[in-house]
Formats: C-alpha cells, sequence, structure tokens
C-alpha cells in the first residue's frame, strides 16, 4: 500500500536589495543540504519590496539616509561585507543601488513558472551585488534573466505581464497579513518564522525541529486509508 509522505513547508520573502538576503539565502540552502529530509521539503517563494514606490539610489546613499549617519552605514556595510565574504560572496557597494525592485521580482515570478528561478535570482543578486549592474533598467534585467536561462521575448513579455504584477503585489499583502515587516523571513509549516541571516547550522536545527514535531503530530492523526493496493489496518 501506498504510504503516505508528510512535507515541510518553507514560504520564503526577500528583496534583491536586502544585502543580508543572499547571504541568507546561501547559509539556508547549505542548512537544507545537511537536512536528512530535504526531499520532503517543499520551498515557496515570495516577493518583497523594502522600497516600493522608491526612486533609485545609490545604495550608500540609502542606507545614509536610513541609519542616520555615515559611520552607522560603515559599520553596516562592514559587517555585511565581511559576512558575504565568509560565504564567498563579493559585495561592491559603490556599484550597488537601492529602490524598488517590482520589475527584477516580476521576472522572478515568471522565472518560476518556468522552473529557472534560482538560476535568475542568483544571477540578479551576483549581477547587482558583485558587478554593479542595474536592477532598475528594464535591459540590463533582461540580459541578465536571458544570460540565467530565460529566452529574451519571455522576459520582455513577462514585465508586461498583469497576472505577474497582481502575485506581486499579492505576495505583499500576504506577508503585511501574517505581520511580516522586514526581511530576510522563512516561515515553516505556516507556523514558525526565522528572520535575518542565520548561520546554516540554525536553519538546520530549526529544520530538524519543525520536523520532528511534525512527525509526532502526523503519526496522532493518522487514520485509516485505503489505496489502489488495499486498505490499511
Amino acid at each position: 500500500m501506498q504510504t503516505l509522505k508528510p512535507t515541510l513547508t518553507i514560504d520564503i520573502w526577500s528583496d534583491l536589495v536586502c544585502p543580508w538576503c543572499w547571504i541568507a539565502k546561501k547559509r539556508f540552502e547549505q542548512g537544507l543540504n545537511r537536512f536528512e529530509f530535504r526531499d520532503q521539503v517543499v520551498i515557496r517563494h515570495h516577493s518583497y519590496r523594502l522600497a516600493g514606490g522608491t526612486p533609485a539610489m545609490p545604495f550608500k546613499d540609502a542606507i545614509v539616509k536610513k541609519l542616520g549617519s555615515q559611520h552607522s552605514a560603515e559599520l553596516m556595510m562592514n559587517q555585511v561585507g565581511t559576512a558575504g565574504k565568509s560565504e564567498g560572496l563579493i559585495y561592491n557597494f559603490d556599484g550597488m543601488m537601492f529602490g524598488d525592485t517590482e520589475d527584477a521580482h516580476t521576472l522572478l515570478v515568471a522565472a518560476r513558472k518556468a522552473g529557472i528561478a534560482d538560476a535568475v535570482e542568483e544571477r540578479f543578486y551576483h549581477g547587482s551585488i558583485t558587478e554593479g549592474r542595474s536592477l532598475f533598467d528594464r535591459q540590463q534585467l533582461v540580459a541578465m534573466a536571458v544570460e540565467a536561462g530565460m529566452p529574451k521575448a519571455d522576459a520582455e513579455a513577462a514585465l508586461e505581464n498583469d497576472d505577474f504584477r497582481a502575485t506581486v503585489s499579492d505576495d505583499e499583502a500576504h506577508a503585511q497579513s501574517i505581520g511580516l515587516s522586514g526581511v530576510p523571513v522563512f516561515v515553516m509549516n505556516e507556523k514558525y518564522a526565522i528572520s535575518g541571516a542565520q548561520a546554516a547550522d540554525n536553519f538546520l536545527n530549526a529544520l530538524r525541529q519543525v520536523w520532528d514535531e511534525q512527525q509526532t503530530e502526523f503519526s496522532a492523526t493518522a487514520g485509516q486509508t485505503c489505496g489502489t493496493d488495499g486498505c490499511s489496518i
């Protein structure tokens, strides 16, 4: 008889202009790769715009404005740069920009439907953070999407797709409805939230803890069922 396999769902909200999100992505992936039941994990990515409606500006200017002083901004960038380096990521703050990432998220929605979301997301992160390419120039966005494997015509069409843009808005409304106010956030089984660029071990421990709790609930609520090859007793 077919055995039901429980799954663990993880909803992830992130933004490409969040300096911690790329680091968090790498650390989460490291923890997930070490998780014994990773094949039974379902990941759902969601859009989140830290600067909706904000014109693009140099990242350094934006962070000084947000933190209130050049000194605080330098401390923050040094911290991010060091953390990024430990994960093999290069942060070129002089070339980074900050602003409304609706176009980039719209392309990521299209990439998810095409099954190439991770490649496109990585290209956007590396392009905007390391190479100084703009997420706010449609030609550059399309070029990066193409480099990640998306046909140019599909990328250009995605930017004009109202349904894809509606998905971005729906993701943000969902985040607001459950009280999220920043990224990155990883919500496990719609109950437990982990925020920030946690260590890979922290992600792994959280996965194991939620899985163990779920297994207890799954065993306690399992009843008699029938399948095409028989019934349980």
